[in-house]
């Protein structure tokens, strides 16, 4: 009996750990080791950042703020999966309410300017490209156009 119960508190602390945090669609990534964040590469329409971020929003979700180490998961994981190696997605990154500020649209917080996570010359096209996406085959931050029709990485 007593080995039983040991066994059942070992099951419950480790495999608890195991419990997928994230609902149905989306992929758990950590931004370090107790803070999951899940997204989705929502590959089953193509769209403008607007109406994108308008499709994530009313899953819960917003268009990815991929800060530090979670962009890198991002390109990982893409780069695993070869029907995503091919695409662009659109992030939550912005600069439309003032050009060259650029802002994670979720919480108005300054992304970081630093070539990585930029692709080197961008971002560039200045008003004709407001919105931060995601490019084959590097996946660094790109300005797109912003009539672009891409897919979108929503974010819980």
């Amino acid at each position: 009996m007593k080995l039983l119960l040991v066994l059942l508190a070992t099951c419950a602390t480790f495999c608890a750990a195991q419990v997928n945090p994230c609902p149905t669609g989306y992929v758990d990534f950590w931004l370090d080791s107790v803070t999951p964040v899940c997204l989705s590469f929502a590959t089953y329409g193509k769209g403008t950042w607007t109406n994108l971020r308008q499709m994530c929003q009313a899953q819960g979700a917003d268009l990815a703020k991929l800060d530090g180490n979670l962009h890198f998961q991002v390109i990982q994981y893409i780069n695993q999966n070869p029907d995503l190696m091919d695409e662009a997605f659109w992030i939550g990154g912005t600069d439309a309410a003032r050009e060259g500020t650029w802002l994670w649209a979720t919480d108005n917080t300054v992304m970081d300017m630093q070539s990585p996570p930029w692709y080197p010359g961008q971002p560039n096209h200045g008003t004709a490209a407001n919105y931060a996406c995601l490019y084959a085959p590097d996946f660094f931050f790109h300005s797109c156009d912003n009539d672009r029709k891409i897919y979108a990485i929503c974010q819980i």
